[in-house]
């Protein structure tokens, strides 16, 4: 995991405790492979306001890049990821958990 990506977690600290932080895409250079932008999924607890807090982590993130952001609660994650078509589920399958807060 780059020092980018790193410091996105931190921001995303500052703001709220996530159950989990999810890597699901990085979009880099061909010519010299740097990072040019990254997506991650952000799952809270059930008495969250994904909507709230998502305005805020994209305030709170202070990397150089574009960051793509699902928020989703706990009860939503798990209600999307049990259909096997939905955009959660495809998260689950191809991302990678890079913050757990229960590890």
């Amino acid at each position: 995991m780059t020092e980018i990506i790193e410091q996105a977690v931190r921001d995303i600290l500052t703001v709220c405790t996530p159950r989990k932080v999810i890597l699901y895409a990085e979009k880099r250079t061909m010519a010299t492979d740097k990072l040019k932008a990254f997506s991650l999924c952000v799952i809270l607890s059930d008495d969250a306001d994904a909507r709230a807090v998502r305005t805020h982590l994209h305030l709170a993130i202070t990397v150089d890049v574009p960051v793509s952001l699902s928020v989703y609660t706990i009860g939503e994650w798990d209600d999307l990821i049990s259909d096997k078509t939905s955009y959660a589920a495809w998260i689950a399958r191809k991302g990678r958990v890079i913050y757990d807060q229960t590890a």
